[in-house]
């Protein structure tokens, strides 16, 4: 079984799908893990969400996915704890909700995928790997991660004790998102994955689907581009 980790699409339907659609993606054979940040910045965050959970829902043993920090934010905002999240992508990802929905309906179908989105787990694990938005707690059980590992950053994980985290992962590579880069690389035991999709201009910004088995990741641009590197600092596995 081939499988897949991406993370970051900030609402680029589009690119998202090209990367399914070009590896010849079937949820019955492959296995996709999604490491959050979906939505905001995009265009089509209703779009993602909408394919995400059905694909969730149809396919539970192939298709996973985790959250990151903008769906905290969603959730934040729809439960009325904080108004960050229309700092950062939220009113384009309400707009899409309207566009997709209807005005009337729009806010109501949004609230209830912030209550899916809170259900979501921190994390998942397979015997590939770890998989995790932007970071982990070595200090937590894999099972009771606190919230606030979605905002963790480089600096923080640089801060880690390599012995902990190879004892806490039990040797495995970690996958993760987040902080966007100019390439998939390896560094201890994480892989960062973000190309900067939603971040950087359209010119330099890629989404990336890492082929985990394979040690190699698929990288399109926003104007549809598709190409294939070696993750830096692991070997390419034939």
């Amino acid at each position: 079984m081939r499988t897949f980790f991406i993370s970051d699409i900030h609402g680029n339907f589009c690119v998202f799908k090209n990367l399914l659609d070009h590896v010849e993606f079937d949820p019955l054979n492959d296995q996709l893990i999604i490491g959050g940040d979906m939505i905001n910045r995009g265009p089509r965050s209703a779009i993602v969400l909408q394919w995400v959970k059905e694909h969730t829902e149809q396919y539970p043993d192939n298709v996973h996915v985790i959250a990151g920090n903008h769906e905290e934010m969603m959730i934040w905002f729809m439960k009325e704890l904080s108004p960050i999240w229309m700092e950062f992508g939220g009113d384009e990802t309400i707009k899409n909700f309207k566009k997709v929905y209807g005005d009337e309906n729009g806010w109501s179908v949004a609230e209830r995928y912030a209550s899916w989105l809170e259900t979501l787990p921190l994390i998942y694990e397979d015997e590939n790997g770890i998989y995790t938005h932007a970071g982990i707690d070595v200090k937590a059980d894999k099972m009771n991660q606190p919230r606030d590992i979605v905002w963790l950053n480089k600096r923080d994980l640089h801060q880690f004790d390599e012995q902990e985290i190879e004892a806490w992962s039990n040797g495995k590579v970690i996958y993760r998102g987040h902080n966007p880069s100019s390439a998939v690389y390896l560094e201890k035991q994480f892989v960062h994955c973000d190309l900067g999709c939603g971040m950087f201009e359209d010119t330099q910004a890629a989404l990336a689907l890492v082929e985990v088995n394979r040690n190699r990741y698929f990288r399109c641009d926003m104007d549809g581009e598709i190409s294939v590197h070696n993750i830096q600092g692991m070997d390419l596995d034939s």
